[in-house]
């Protein structure tokens, strides 16, 4: 990993970035008003303008509308040097310059918040092929370098054939954005070399964002690089590399997955089993072939019951399987994740039914897992529909969005009589039983990889011929715990569901107690049936 001197942080102050931070800061003083995703109020921003001395619009509707103060604020929250309490942002007592990984911190989410990739890649990637080409060649000058960093996000997969229209398209190319960033936060110079600063960037990109899977990679290369992505990212990776192969008659990449995963780690491995599950009825014959091996048959033998081409898993499958997974959580994600996924799978005797698995790894869960359980964190959460109609809610953080669907429904009355979709920054959910294009599973999905921290948002849509549109936002995450979901609060009439003007309903009045009552008794039943499988 590259490190930066420790006698360079303080050069990192003195560029533009960080004076208008601390201005920023020294404005925001004893509380400013902020929205609930913790952006400045927009009714605060034009005097914000005047503090930063930069130019406003006479219309602010968001933050966003000013690129230097929206800049200013996502960079100050990363340094330290302002924090958010309730509703109001405070200055915070941060030391006089920041450090290497708060410098870091910023940059990645100043491109976060203030760039956008015309394919939807992660703009880091943009951003260190930026700053690779420009270490590893003489300046260029601007549209020279957009072209260069254009063929090589083509060449790597990054971009396909929406990037082209970004030449005449009436928006500023990404490429200008990121240097006009790198510049700010001192990564390149004012000849546009790249700062001691800008190779600590860049070595901290090649860190923490994973290379391209091309089609020229081998099974195995491609599960090793799956492994190191979070589950709902690996799609678009594993698409890019099978689209080739799929029209070489001569290859089956799935069967290649398969067999590579036979000598992966975990996270690997239940990669290519998750893949290849989504191929449904046509998998049959892949699942068929591996029924019996040791690494791969337990989770063969369960995809063909759940297809019915099976009798149900044996004891010593659902054992198996549970600890595989739940090795692949920990490698991904912690201890937390791996012990949810054995109290989804087993419930209570944790311990004693991964010592009984048989899995070859068993022993490292068990020196992993804690000897007692800590009680499971509790997400609040505020739930909104339109027009100021909401509901307060708490859960145990690793409910499933499934679970959260049947929480919504109790909470606003609906009759859940449609389909319906959760959305995150990566990918949608929903049923399985239904089918929809591009969605995964809600059941494989937790509250606490969907909303991983606090003001972080996704949003629920029922309906999706009326696409009654929910946003569902975590205000805090409470230590103490709790059992089942319990609503804290909330505003508004129930929303008329299908609603007929030639037959006028009135609205049902929102009745906290009676949606907890519901509530409680809908998840004691799904406990009792819990038990009872």
């Amino acid at each position: 990993m590259t490190r930066v001197p420790e006698s360079l942080l303080p050069k990192a102050c003195r560029f533009p970035a960080f004076a208008v931070v601390q201005d920023l800061a020294v404005w925001v003083g004893t509380g400013r008003a902020v929205t609930s995703g913790g952006a400045l109020k927009p009714a605060l921003v034009p005097e914000a303008a005047r503090a930063l001395r930069v130019p406003c619009p006479a219309k602010v509707r968001r933050l966003s509308d000013v690129a230097v103060v929206h800049q200013a604020w996502v960079g100050a929250l990363a340094m330290g040097f302002i924090e958010i309490s309730g509703s109001r942002a405070v200055q915070a007592e941060a030391a006089a310059e920041p450090t290497a990984r708060q410098w870091f911190a910023a940059v990645e989410q100043v491109l976060a918040a203030r760039v956008t990739d015309p394919c939807g890649a992660d703009p880091r990637i943009c951003c260190q092929v930026t700053l690779t080409i420009l270490a590893e060649k003489a300046p260029l000058p601007g549209e020279a370098l957009s072209q260069a960093v254009a063929e090589e996000m083509r060449r790597r997969g990054d971009w396909d054939w929406r990037a082209p229209i970004l030449a005449d398209a009436a928006m500023e190319h990404p490429v200008d954005w990121i240097v006009a960033i790198l510049r700010d936060f001192g990564a390149l110079d004012s000849r546009m070399g790249v700062t001691a600063l800008g190779e600590y960037a860049r070595g901290e990109f090649g860190r923490r964002v994973p290379p391209p899977i091309t089609s020229d990679l081998s099974a195995a290369a491609v599960l090793r690089l799956l492994a190191d992505l979070p589950e709902e990212e690996i799609w678009e990776p594993v698409w890019r590399w099978r689209l080739p192969a799929d029209r070489d008659s001569t290859r089956d990449p799935l069967r290649e997955l398969l067999q590579a995963a036979a000598d992966a780690t975990a996270a690997a491995r239940i990669s290519a089993i998750e893949v290849i599950g989504e191929r449904g009825e046509y998998a049959v014959p892949l699942w068929r072939e591996v029924r019996l091996h040791p690494m791969l048959g337990a989770h063969a033998r369960s995809a063909l019951a759940d297809l019915d081409h099976g009798p149900d898993p044996s004891r010593e499958d659902v054992l198996w399987v549970a600890v595989d997974c739940a090795l692949a959580a920990l490698d991904r994600y912690g201890v937390s994740d791996a012990l949810y996924v054995l109290l989804d799978a087993i419930g209570d005797d944790i311990r004693e039914s991964v010592r009984d698995s048989g899995h070859p790894e068993a022993a490292r869960l068990l020196e992993a897992l804690p000897l007692t359980p800590p009680p499971i964190p509790a997400y609040q959460m505020k739930i909104s529909l339109y027009g100021g109609l909401w509901r307060r809610v708490m859960v145990p953080e690793n409910l499933s969005l499934g679970d959260l669907h049947e929480v919504i429904q109790v909470l606003f009355g609906w009759g859940d009589d449609h389909l319906h979709v959760f959305e995150t920054v990566s990918r949608r959910y929903a049923d399985p039983f239904h089918s929809l294009d591009e969605c995964g599973d809600e059941y494989g999905y937790r509250l606490n990889r969907a909303l991983p921290a606090p003001r972080s948002k996704i949003s629920y849509t029922y309906d999706l011929g009326d696409c009654w549109r929910h946003e569902i936002m975590l205000e805090k995450v409470h230590s103490d715990g709790i059992a089942r979901p319990v609503c804290v609060g909330g505003r508004g009439d129930n929303p008329i569901e299908d609603y007929n003007p030639d037959y006028p309903e009135d609205p049902v009045p929102f009745d906290q107690k009676a949606v907890n009552e519901k509530l409680a008794a809908h998840f004691a039943q799904v406990e009792g049936a819990s038990d009872l499988s």
